[in-house]
């Protein structure tokens, strides 16, 4: 009876071996086609070649379509918030603006001269070092 039952272990064992090298290939062949289903870009481009004029004249229709979509306007602010800016108010202010920038070119050495004197005038109550302040 031991070897009866050795026998039929050994036999069970083979099975079960061979059932999971089964159930392993059916597995992988599952994983392949789904694989090769889920595939969308090999799809697109079979269909592609396969149904060449169909896709060509799609595209050409969706093209003309898109070209007569009327074309969106921007959207205009409520007119509280327009303020009117005159002609007179513009020029007066190009004028002030233009006066402004000769003055400044004008003051700009004596400008420069005092500054580099209020710089001066610091560096000396430092130590005369400004580049390194005491600690």
């Amino acid at each position: 009876m031991a070897e009866k039952s050795q026998v039929t272990r050994a036999d069970r064992k083979a099975e079960l071996i061979s059932e999971l090298a089964w159930s392993r290939a059916e597995m992988s062949r599952d994983l392949h086609d789904a694989r090769n289903d889920l595939d969308l870009v090999a799809h697109l481009k079979h269909s592609v070649v396969q149904r060449k004029t169909i896709w060509l004249t799609g595209a050409a229709v969706a093209g003309w379509v898109l070209s007569r979509l009327p074309v969106r306007r921007k959207k205009s602010e409520p007119k509280a918030l327009h303020v009117s800016v005159s002609r007179k108010s513009t020029e007066r202010n190009g004028m002030l603006l233009a006066i402004l920038g000769a003055l400044f070119s004008m003051f700009r050495p004596v400008l420069t001269a005092l500054a580099t004197r209020k710089i001066s005038e610091l560096a000396a109550r430092q130590g005369g070092d400004w580049r390194n302040p005491p600690r």
